[in-house]
């Protein structure tokens, strides 16, 4: 089976992280896509069907899979909308801005037999794969303390919808979710949350910064976002009673994707030499060799679930306490005070 694809919106989401898998990978077919650009849409994918809205092109074709691009306040009327017309749906994180919407949208997928899956790609970084692993073997004892950060160096705000004022706007929502997700991913929900969602640069009309803490009683997550980081970027860092690791530099998939890396090239997925990780103990200090990541594993179990049923890479259902922890999140940040999770 050939899964007919229909991508709404085609702007870098779609074509940095969608595109490539959906054009690669034999299991899909682009029968269509929901642009206001046709002649943008037509140069990278030549005479696939453009249609100026998503309620047009659901009327005009049957498609397996909807893949939703578009704004993140638009996410959850658009999903619904799919669902309802009967089709499968990988919508962007964050899926909904609020958890009621969440538990409604996972509700009618299962109402309407279709899947509801979550871009939550980065559940397949080699470096996050990496820290799982060194995790559950023990290499640095107990967890103590765990950082997880995403920082950049970009001073200035650029004039795009997600650093505009605006619902689901700023940079929180666009990459807490990431690693709100990766901590649920490896322990569930905390105790408690303490946040702070700051707007620091000049001119800024959306938050660009933030530093939220996850209380896990025997440890604590500390995640975190700057654009002022100009320097080496930590990624993960663990410390635990036995030793500690810390990883610098971002996972390649993305740049790569964006550099039009083949995926048969030897270098997929591969971080780069001299970007690994380190596991400081007291014997000795030992470099552990990230694992490659596997954002092509997300396309090809997503083809497997509509295919065969089988689960899918990010269940919308698994999202939604991530919801939940951005909605506590916000609310600690504007009472600036900790808040427990019920």
């Amino acid at each position: 089976m050939t899964i007919s694809t229909l991508v709404v919106g085609f702007g870098y989401a779609a074509k940095t992280f969608h595109v490539p898998f959906l054009t690669n990978l034999p299991d899909f077919d682009i029968q269509g896509v929901v642009s206001s650009d046709p002649a943008k849409v037509n140069g990278d994918l030549p005479g696939v069907v453009v249609y100026e809205s998503l309620e047009l092109a659901l009327t005009a074709a049957n498609f397996d899979l909807v893949v939703i691009t578009t704004p993140n306040h638009l996410h959850a009327p658009q999903t619904k909308m799919v669902l309802e017309a009967g089709c499968n749906v990988l919508i962007e994180k964050p899926f909904t801005l609020n958890s009621e919407e969440g538990e409604a949208l996972v509700a009618l997928s299962k109402q309407v037999g279709k899947h509801l899956c979550v871009f939550h790609n980065r559940r397949y970084d080699g470096d996050f794969l990496t820290v799982k692993q060194l995790i559950a073997d023990g290499s640095i004892g107990n967890l103590k303390r765990f950082e997880s950060r995403f920082d950049r160096f970009r001073p200035t705000p650029r004039q795009r919808w997600r650093e505009q004022a605006g619902p689901g706007s700023g940079i929180f929502w666009d990459l807490g979710p990431h690693l709100i997700d990766q901590c649920v991913q490896l322990w569930g929900m905390p105790n408690a949350v303490n946040a702070h969602i700051l707007t620091q640069r000049e001119g800024g009309e959306a938050n660009d910064a933030f530093e939220i803490t996850l209380f896990y009683g025997t440890h604590f997550a500390q995640l975190g976002s700057t654009p002022f980081e100009a320097g080496p970027t930590l990624r993960f860092a663990l410390y635990g009673d036995k030793g500690s690791y810390k990883k610098h530099a971002l996972d390649p998939q993305e740049e790569q994707l964006k550099a039009g890396l083949s995926f048969g090239d030897p270098h997929w997925a591969t971080t780069p030499i001299g970007e690994d990780g380190v596991l400081y103990t007291e014997a000795n200090n030992q470099e552990v060799i990230t694992q490659s990541g596997d954002y092509i594993g997300f396309y090809q179990q997503l083809a497997e679930a509509i295919t065969s049923g089988s689960p899918l890479p990010a269940e919308a259902e698994t999202v939604v306490p991530v919801i939940r922890l951005i909605e506590l999140a916000i609310k600690s940040s504007q009472k600036q005070s900790i808040v427990q999770v019920i």
